[in-house]
C-alpha cells in the first residue's frame, strides 16, 4: 500500500466511530469510543437474546475470536492469553500466589501506581513482605531508581507500561532486565499500552501483562480482559479461582469428580460476560480492517501534534523525555477549576 492510500485508510477511520463526527474526543487513556461495529454486534446480540433466549455459545465464540486477535497484537500465541475480569484480577490471581514471607522478602511497585496495580501488592505486607514503593520521577518509575529497591530478597516488580496520569511509558525491557537478574517475577498493567503501541519486545522480559478492554481495545462496555502469562508463569503459578472456563473442554467441564484442566494459559481464565465478549470481538476488528502498525503510526503522529497544538496556546503539557512518551498528552491545569474547564469544553465540543 503506497503512503497515499494508507493515508486515506487511516484517515477512514473516523467514520467508524459516530461520536466522532460531532466531538473532538482526547479521553481513550480513560474510557474508549464505541464504533458502529460495536453497537451493531451488541444490539444484534440482545435482540437475539430477548427474541430466542440467550446465545452464550456465541458469547464464547465470540470471546475465543478476542483472545486471538489481542494475542496477534501482543505477538504472542493465544494459548499463553488468559481471559481475566479486570486488571486486578490478574494482580489479585499473582498475589494469591504468595504465601508467608520469609526474612528479607518483598515487593516492589510505583508510589504513584494506579490502584489495580498497587492495592493487591499493598495485601502482601499482611503475609510479612516489605512492599517497597518507588517514587516517580519523570512522570513514572526510572530504571535506575528500581534498581536501587531490589535486592536477592525481591519476590515480584510491578508497574505500568505506560502510566496513565502523566503519559510516561515505562523502559520495561530494563526494569524486567534488573528484575530477572534478582529472579523476581515482573508484573505490568497493560491497559495504557495494548492497542495504543507496539509491546512485543517487551514481553521477552515480563511474566504477566494484563489489560482491560475499555480504553485503547475500545469496548468501552467493559467486563473482559486480557492476561499474557510467560512459560514460567504458567509452569509456576496455581489457578486458584479455576472454574469451568479452565477446563480442558469448558463445556465439559461443569461437574467433577474429575478435573481436566486446560494445558494453556485459558486453564487461569475467569467467567466473563458473554454481551463484552461479543463487543469485545467487534470492537477488535479495526486492528485487521487497517491494520495494528498503521494504526500505532497514526496514534503518534495525533499525540505529537496534541502535544504541539496545546503548547501552541499557551499550555505547557507534561515534558517526557522522547524515550518515555506515549499516545497519552498530559496537561497540568495548574489552578484551573478541573469541573469547570471541562463543563467548558463539552460546550465546545471538545471531549478531554
Amino acid at each position: 500500500m503506497d503512503e497515499d492510500m494508507r493515508t486515506l485508510s487511516i484517515m477512514q477511520a473516523r467514520t467508524l466511530y459516530p461520536a466522532s463526527e460531532t466531538i473532538a474526543y482526547f479521553n481513550t487513556a480513560a474510557i474508549g469510543l464505541a464504533s458502529t461495529a460495536v453497537a451493531v454486534a451488541c444490539h444484534e446480540y440482545l435482540d437475539d437474546w430477548t427474541t430466542n433466549g440467550l446465545d452464550y455459545y456465541r458469547g464464547e465464540e465470540a470471546a475465543a475470536n478476542a483472545r486471538q486477535s489481542v494475542a496477534a497484537l501482543l505477538g504472542v500465541d493465544a494459548g499463553d492469553v488468559a481471559l481475566i475480569a479486570s486488571v486486578s484480577a490478574a494482580a489479585g490471581l499473582i498475589a494469591a500466589q504468595f504465601g508467608p514471607a520469609r526474612d528479607g522478602q518483598n515487593v516492589v511497585i510505583g508510589e504513584r501506581e494506579y490502584a489495580s496495580n498497587h492495592f493487591p501488592w499493598r495485601q502482601l505486607a499482611h503475609k510479612g513482605y516489605e512492599v517497597r514503593q518507588v517514587p516517580f520521577r519523570n512522570g513514572g518509575l526510572e530504571p535506575d531508581d528500581v534498581g536501587r529497591h531490589i535486592d536477592a530478597g525481591t519476590q515480584l516488580v510491578a508497574f505500568s507500561a505506560v502510566q496513565s496520569a502523566t503519559g510516561h511509558r515505562s523502559d520495561i525491557a530494563s526494569i524486567g532486565a534488573l528484575a530477572r537478574e534478582v529472579g523476581a517475577l515482573v508484573f505490568v498493567d497493560g491497559t495504557q499500552i495494548v492497542g495504543a503501541s507496539s509491546v512485543t519486545e517487551d514481553l521477552a522480559f515480563v511474566d504477566v501483562l494484563a489489560t482491560g478492554d475499555h480504553k485503547y481495545l475500545l469496548s468501552a462496555g467493559r467486563g473482559m480482559g486480557y492476561c499474557y502469562l510467560s512459560a514460567r508463569a504458567q509452569d509456576e503459578f496455581v489457578p486458584v479461582s479455576a472454574g469451568w472456563k479452565a477446563g480442558a473442554v469448558p463445556f465439559d467441564s461443569f461437574y467433577g469428580p474429575a478435573m481436566n484442566l486446560s494445558t494453556t494459559a485459558s486453564r487461569f481464565d475467569q467467567s466473563i460476560s458473554w454481551l463484552a465478549a461479543v463487543g469485545n470481538e467487534a470492537s477488535l476488528s479495526v486492528f485487521t480492517t487497517f491494520g495494528a502498525d498503521v494504526i500505532y503510526a497514526r496514534n503518534r503522529e495525533l499525540s505529537d501534534l496534541l502535544r504541539a497544538a496545546v503548547v501552541d496556546v499557551g499550555w505547557r503539557p507534561i515534558d517526557l523525555p522522547e524515550a518515555n512518551r506515549s499516545t497519552i498528552v498530559s496537561v497540568p491545569l495548574g489552578g484551573t477549576e478541573p469541573v469547570a474547564l471541562l463543563a467548558d469544553l463539552k460546550k465546545r465540543a471538545l471531549l478531554t
